[in-house]
C-alpha cells in the first residue's frame, strides 16, 4: 500500500470519543491527523494498530488507518547537560540545605494523578512543570535561588522532588516523569480508555503546606499551583459529608495563608468544560484570598493554551512578590490610610504640636535606648544649641508626609518653644515612624532596631575613614569623610494613641534642595539604579560555610586602624584637576565608587557578617556625604 500517494481529502477519519477528547486537550486538530497520515512516520504498534508520529504528536489508529484510537504528545528529548552543570546543581542544593535563607522563591506544583485525570496527566507534566521551568530558564527570570517542588496525588500524595533549583537539570527530571510514568502504558496499551483511582485533596494540601514551610524565611516568595479536574473524593475516604470535606480544605489553606500572608500565591487550575465540578478548586482559591494570600482559579478547556497562560500569570505574580519582599514591603501588614504626601496635598504644611515627654538616644555600651537630658542629636552641632538653657518642650510635625520607604514614613518636623510656628527653633528635622497600623503596638521597640543599626553603621563609617588615612595619597582636605546622621527617639504626648503616647525617630534633614539626593545602592543588588536578579555564587558561599563551621562564625575583626585589611582594596581614584565643591582636587572623587567601596569594606571588616547597604543621601560641597 502506497501511503505517500494517498489523497488526504478523500480519507475518512472515524474518530472515537477518546480521540476527540485528546485532540481537544492538546489543541490537536483533525487536520493534524490528516497531515500526519500524509507526512508523518509510521510503524506498527501493539494489537495490529498503527503508530504515526508528526510534529511532536503520536497518533494511534486501527489497522486500516481509518479510525483513530488515541493521540498523545511524543516523548520529548532531554536537554543536553554536562558534568559541570550537574555538579553545580548538586552544590546549590547542598548550600541551600545549610543556608535556606538564600532562596528567593519556592513554587510547589501539585498535580492530580487520579484515574479521572490519568488521560490528562502527561499533558499536565508537559504544559505545567515543563513550561514553568523552561519559560523561566529561557527568559532568564529564574536563577539558582529560585526553587520548585513537585507533588503528585491520588489517594495519597507523593513528593517527586522538593526544593530543586530551577534549571535544565530539574527540567530533565520532570521530563523523565512525563516520558515514562504511565506514558509507556498509554503507548503500549492505547485501548485502555478507563482508569480508576481516588482524588484526595486534603492530604495533598497538607503535604504542600509542609513543603512550603521547609526552609522558609521572610524574604522568600511562595507559590502553590494545583491542577485537577475538580472531582474530590475526600468525603468518601473520610466518611464525612462533601461540605465538611470542603471546609477542611479551606481550613488548611486559610492556615497557610494566615502564616505566609501575601508572600504566598495559590493558583488552582481546573481541567474540563463548563459543566464540570470545580467547587473545591474555587473554594481553595477563595479561602487563600480571604486569609491574606493571593488566590486565583482558572478553568482550562484546552490544556496547551490555557496552561501556558496560567503558568505565565503564576510566574508574574511570584516575581512581583519576590521584588516586593526584597524591597522590604512586609507581608501581612495594613498600611495606614491617613497618609498624604506633601506633593499631593493642597496645603503643603499643616503643623500639629506635641509635648515632648522624654528623649532617648542609643547607647552602644548598654545596647539599648537610654534617656538623655540633651537636645536631639539632629541639632547638637548647631551654634544656637550652645546658647540654650532649656530644651524646647514641643515638637511640631507636618501632617503630610515627606517621603515613604519600605517600613517607615517620614514627616517634616521642627522643635518649638510653644505651640506656635513663630516659636520654631533650629532647622527642619525629619520624624520617622511606622507606616503599618499593626506596628504602632511596638512603640519604642520599633525604633530601637533602627537606632542600633544607624549607630553601628556610623561606627563602621569611622573605621572606614580611619583606614583611608593609611592610603599614601590621603589628604585631610581632599579625601571625603563619611558619616551617618545621628538619630534620637522622642516620646510624645498624643491623645490619639494608646495611653496617649507616641514615639518618633528624629534626625537631621539633609539639604536635598542644594545638593542632589542620590540612592547609590540597596539591599537587593541595585547599584546606581541598575538591578538584576543575581544568582548565588555557590562556590564562594560554600567556602564561607566551611569557614563558618570551622571558626563558629568568629568575631568581628577590628584590628589596627592602619592594618593591611583588604577591605579597602577596591577604593580606586584617578588624577584630576576638577573642582569639587569649591576645592581644587588632585584626585577625582566618584561618589558611587567611593560608597560601593564602603559597602564592601563593611562586609570584609566585620568578617563577612554585616554589609551596610541602602546608601542614600547627598554629596555636598564640604566633601562630606551624609546619610
Amino acid at each position: 500500500m502506497n501511503f505517500g500517494l494517498r489523497d488526504t481529502s478523500l480519507i475518512t477519519i472515524l474518530s472515537s470519543e477518546h480521540g476527540r477528547l485528546r485532540r481537544e486537550q492538546q489543541d490537536i486538530d483533525k487536520r493534524d491527523l490528516q497531515k500526519a497520515l500524509k507526512y508523518g512516520t509510521r510503524e506498527t504498534a501493539w494489537g495490529r494498530r498503527w503508530k504515526i508520529e508528526y510534529d511532536g504528536i503520536t497518533f494511534i489508529t486501527d489497522s486500516t488507518m481509518r479510525r483513530e484510537v488515541t493521540a498523545f504528545p511524543s516523548p520529548l528529548p532531554s536537554v543536553p547537560t554536562d558534568s559541570s552543570t550537574v555538579s553545580e546543581h548538586e552544590k546549590t542544593k547542598t548550600l541551600l540545605r545549610h543556608k535556606p535563607e538564600f532562596s528567593t522563591t519556592h513554587t510547589v506544583i501539585v498535580i492530580d494523578n487520579s484515574g479521572s485525570m490519568l488521560d490528562k496527566k502527561n499533558d499536565i507534566h508537559l504544559f505545567t512543570a515543563l513550561e514553568f521551568v523552561a519559560e523561566q530558564v529561557l527568559n532568564n527570570t529564574a536563577v539558582n535561588s529560585d526553587l520548585v517542588s513537585l507533588i503528585k496525588f491520588s489517594d495519597q500524595p507523593s513528593v517527586e522532588f522538593s526544593r530543586e533549583p530551577i534549571d535544565w537539570i530539574v527540567y530533565n527530571k520532570i521530563l523523565t516523569h512525563r516520558n515514562t510514568d504511565k506514558f509507556v502504558d498509554r503507548k503500549n496499551a492505547p485501548f485502555l480508555d478507563s482508569c480508576f483511582g481516588r482524588s484526595n485533596f486534603i492530604p495533598a494540601l497538607t503535604k504542600a503546606s509542609e513543603l512550603l514551610k521547609e526552609g522558609h524565611h521572610d524574604q522568600c516568595a511562595l507559590s502553590l499551583f494545583l491542577f485537577s479536574d475538580g472531582q474530590s473524593t475526600d468525603h468518601m475516604k473520610r466518611g464525612i459529608s462533601y461540605d465538611d470535606s470542603i471546609r477542611m480544605m479551606r481550613d488548611i489553606v486559610s492556615t497557610m495563608a494566615s502564616e505566609f500572608g501575601d508572600s504566598l500565591t495559590i493558583s488552582t487550575v481546573g481541567l474540563g468544560n463548563r459543566n464540570d465540578e470545580f467547587r473545591p478548586l474555587k473554594e481553595i482559591a477563595e479561602a487563600a484570598t480571604a486569609a491574606g494570600a493571593k488566590g486565583s482559579f482558572e478553568r482550562c478547556e484546552r490544556t496547551a493554551h490555557s496552561i501556558t497562560s496560567a503558568i505565565s500569570s503564576l510566574v508574574t505574580s511570584t516575581t512581583e512578590t519576590r521584588l516586593a519582599l526584597q524591597d522590604g514591603r512586609h507581608r501581612g501588614y495594613t498600611q495606614r490610610s491617613d497618609l498624604v504626601s506633601e506633593k499631593e496635598a493642597i496645603v503643603k504644611t499643616q503643623w500639629k504640636f506635641y509635648r515632648i515627654i522624654e528623649h532617648f538616644v542609643y547607647d552602644p555600651r548598654m545596647k539599648r535606648l537610654w534617656i538623655s537630658p540633651l537636645l536631639p542629636l539632629a541639632v547638637t552641632h548647631s551654634s544656637e544649641a550652645a546658647k540654650r538653657r532649656h530644651n524646647p518642650p514641643f515638637l511640631a510635625i507636618n501632617s503630610n508626609y515627606l517621603g515613604k520607604g519600605a517600613e517607615r514614613v517620614a514627616f517634616r518636623c521642627r522643635l518649638a518653644d510653644s505651640q506656635s510656628r513663630s516659636h520654631f527653633v533650629f532647622d527642619d528635622m525629619v520624624a520617622k515612624e511606622t507606616k503599618d497600623v499593626e506596628r504602632f503596638e511596638e512603640k519604642r521597640d520599633f525604633h530601637e532596631g533602627f537606632a542600633q543599626s544607624q549607630d553601628f553603621a556610623n561606627y563602621l563609617a569611622m573605621q572606614f575613614n580611619n583606614h583611608l588615612k593609611c592610603i599614601p595619597s590621603y589628604s585631610a582636605l581632599e579625601t571625603p569623610q563619611l558619616r551617618f546622621v545621628g538619630c534620637s527617639v522622642l516620646m510624645l504626648e498624643d491623645p490619639n494613641f494608646r495611653n496617649d503616647v507616641r514615639y518618633v525617630l528624629v534626625e537631621k534633614m539633609l539639604d536635598a534642595d542644594r545638593f542632589r539626593w542620590t540612592k547609590w545602592n540597596d539591599n537587593n543588588g541595585m547599584v546606581d539604579g541598575k538591578k538584576k536578579h543575581m544568582p548565588i555564587d555557590v562556590d564562594f558561599e560554600l567556602r564561607q560555610l566551611q569557614k563558618e563551621e570551622a571558626t563558629n562564625l568568629g568575631a568581628i575583626e577590628e584590628g589596627d586602624e592602619c592594618s593591611d585589611d583588604d577591605s579597602i582594596s577596591d577604593v580606586e581614584t584617578s588624577s584630576s584637576g576638577d573642582e569639587v565643591g569649591g576645592y581644587q582636587t588632585s584626585t577625582e572623587i566618584n561618589p558611587s565608587e567611593y560608597l560601593q567601596a564602603f559597602t564592601h569594606f563593611t562586609y570584609r571588616f566585620t568578617n563577612k557578617r554585616v554589609m551596610v547597604c541602602d546608601l542614600q543621601g547627598v554629596f555636598n560641597t564640604d566633601l562630606v556625604p551624609h546619610y
